[in-house]
This record gives structure tokens, sequence and C-alpha cells, in this order.
């Protein structure tokens, strides 16, 4: 089981990678571990630690919830994607994700359970004209008290 912060979020950015599309190929673009704002290839997704909560379980234990937020970003401009296109990107992508982590709640027995307890969905048109989600997932893991 893994117990680290590094160690769940390199699980989950292995799971993102890992997702593809109905003929095999992979759904992103990029997946980074750390901030990034320059994007080459779309849908991109970027994998952030958000905090650690936990709590003692007995003597031995802990129990710890690792929270991670991961942000998707899809271009919509006239060169790239049109506002529907963008906008289906999106909802075919936000799918997978949810679907990818529902067939493996605990991450291929890496963490005790996986949960994606929220997704938040917003547009805007800064330096671009982006469709933006947000997911918070938490990962939680027994780890030894020493």
């Amino acid at each position: 089981m893994k117990t680290t912060r590094e160690e769940i979020k390199e699980l989950i950015i292995d799971k993102l990678q890992s997702i593809v599309d109905g003929a095999g190929k992979t759904i992103f673009g990029d997946v980074f571990g750390y901030p990034e704002a320059e994007f080459k290839e779309y849908p991109v997704a970027v994998v952030m630690s958000k905090g650690i909560d936990g709590e003692n379980l007995d003597s031995g234990r802990n129990q710890r919830t690792f929270q991670f937020t991961v942000d998707l970003y899809q271009e919509q401009t006239r060169a790239g994607r049109t506002p529907e296109e963008a906008e289906n990107i999106m909802g075919r992508t936000t799918d997978k994700i949810i679907e990818a982590f529902d067939t493996d709640p605990n991450l291929s027995g890496e963490v005790l359970v996986v949960r994606i307890v929220k997704a938040t969905f917003d547009f805007k048109a800064t330096s671009g004209t982006f469709n933006f989600a947000t997911f918070d997932i938490d990962c939680v893991s027994i780890v030894q008290n020493y």
C-alpha cells in the first residue's frame, strides 16, 4: 500500500495517462503533476496536491486521506475546437475519468479507497478560450504509526 503524497500522486497520474478512448488512443494530450500553463495538445490534466487529513485508528495505525485536485483544460478556438466540440470532448473526458476511478476503486490495491468527491465545470475567455473542469479526489491509506 502506498503511504506518501508523492507515491499516491504518481498513481493518479498513471491512472489518467492510462485512460483511452474507444479507438484505444490516450485521451489526454498531456498529464502534469505540477503547475503548468504551456500546453501543446488538448485535453490536458494537471494533478495537484490539495492537503492531507488523518486520524489514529489504533496504537499502530493511522488512516490518512490524501486530497488532490485534477484540473482539466480543453481549448476552444477557431483554429482548434468549436464551442460544441470542446464541450463534447470535456463531457467524454469527464465520463472516462469517473469510469476509470469507479472501476479501480483502490488503484490496484495501492490505497484503501479512492473517491471523486466533487467535480466542477467552467468556461473562461482569458488569453485564449478554454473549457475547464476540476475534480477533487481523495485517496485513503492506512499508515503504520511508528
